[in-house]
Order: C-alpha cells, then structure tokens, then sequence
C-alpha cells in the first residue's frame, strides 16, 4: 500500500500525523473503499510505532471512514449514501442559517477574502487539480462561518463531513470541468448576493448550492458500485 505521503507536522503528535496522513489519502479516493490496511506497514511507512496508527484508526472509525472487524483486518469503509445525504442535508439546515447572519454582518475583510478564494478556485481550474479545488470549496464555506466567530460550528460540520467529502471527491474527478465551473458560478452567485446585504437571496442560493452537490448520486453509484455501501 503505497499512497501519497504528508509532511510531518512539528507542532503535532505522531498520531496526528497519522490521522491526517490516513484521514486525507481516504478522502481524496488514493485509498480506495474496501481496500485493507495493515497497522505494521502504515508504521514502517510513516517511521512511527503501531501504537499512534492503531490511535488514529480508532478516531477514523468513528468517523465511518475505516471499518475495525476483530480478528480479520481494518479496511477502509464504503461510501454510506445514507451518511452523505445526511451531512447535506445537516449543512443546508445550518448554513442557511448562517448565511442569512453573513448576510447581515460581514465585513469588507471575509468579503474580500471570498473574493480571493473564488479567484484561486478559477486557477484551480485552470490547472485542473480538483483536490486543491475541494480545498478551497471548503474554505470558501468556512470563511463564512469563521468570519462571524462560528469556528466550532463549522469543526462540527467538518468532523461529519467526511463521507460527503469522499463523495464529492468521486464526483469531480470522474466529471468535467464543466462542473467545476458551475460550482464556481454559484459562489460568485453568493459573493455578490453577501455584498449586496441581501438575505433572503442569499439563503435561497445556498440551498440550492448544496442540493445540487448530491444530483448525482445515483449515477455515481451505477458507475461505481464498488465503492458504495449497500448498492442494490
């Protein structure tokens, strides 16, 4: 099992390293659904003893992202349709919310830095790294929510985002750019609706934002039973 590796950070703990080391190659689909991970050759890998890998595995269970089965292996968990649209449907609640206060009370300052991050987002692009691109989707939502103090709202959101991640991770990489660009689009729809004080537009287009990142789940699914669970 050879995947991509991360530096290590000098700030946090080996098990840290090895979450987001894990946490991040599950994510982006190098680990794929299914496949089995082995505690002694993660540690030979990432030069760090069995106790921090064996840590991180449990934070990624329950996190549904690894499935830990006594006495036959940990394997990395399929994609629960299920769990994905409840992330979505979690997020629309909340950031609806959220938004219409954004709306009402951000500054000039996360005004501007939603404008950076849409122009970075347009390089991506260009560049065609849709990893970066899921990046800085984040970071597009979480400006919002940081901007108007909401940090732990947002780790909230975040820590049950993970299945969502993993679908949105699948959608952009076996799509077009095209798609890309639509996501773009109804950021700039957002911005300007943000800039303009206006709530109620703002509201209506953030639900429909994250309505349509779930489309294309049942063609997803066909194309890619392998990595879904319960696929009939």
């Amino acid at each position: 099992m050879i995947v991509k590796a991360m530096r290590k950070n000098e700030i946090g703990s080996r098990r840290d390293y090895v979450y987001n080391y894990l946490y991040q190659n599950i994510i982006n689909l190098n680990l794929e659904p299914g496949i089995g991970l082995s505690e002694n050759e993660i540690a030979k890998q990432l030069n760090v003893s069995r106790t921090p890998v064996r840590e991180a595995m449990i934070q990624l269970e329950k996190q549904d992202l690894v499935e830990i089965v006594p006495q036959v292996g940990t394997f990395v968990s399929f994609i629960n349709p299920a769990l994905v649209e409840e992330s979505r449907s979690m997020r629309e609640i909340l950031e609806s919310a959220i938004i219409k206060e954004a709306a009402e009370k951000l500054n000039t300052t996360a005004l501007f830095e939603l404008e950076t991050c849409i122009d970075n987002q347009k390089k991506l692009i260009e560049e065609g790294n849709f990893q970066e691109f899921l990046t800085s989707d984040d970071y597009f939502h979480e400006t919002i929510f940081n901007s108007l103090g909401k940090e732990r709202t947002w780790q909230t959101i975040d820590q049950m985002n993970s299945q969502y991640k993993r679908f949105r991770s699948l959608r952009l990489s076996t799509t077009s750019t095209s798609e890309w660009e639509e996501i773009v689009k109804e950021h700039v729809g957002l911005h300007i609706a943000l800039k303009n004080r206006d709530a109620c537009l703002a509201q209506k287009l953030m639900k429909e934002h994250l309505i349509k990142a779930v489309f294309h789940i049942d063609e997803l699914k066909t194309k890619h039973p392998d990595y879904f669970k319960d696929v009939m």
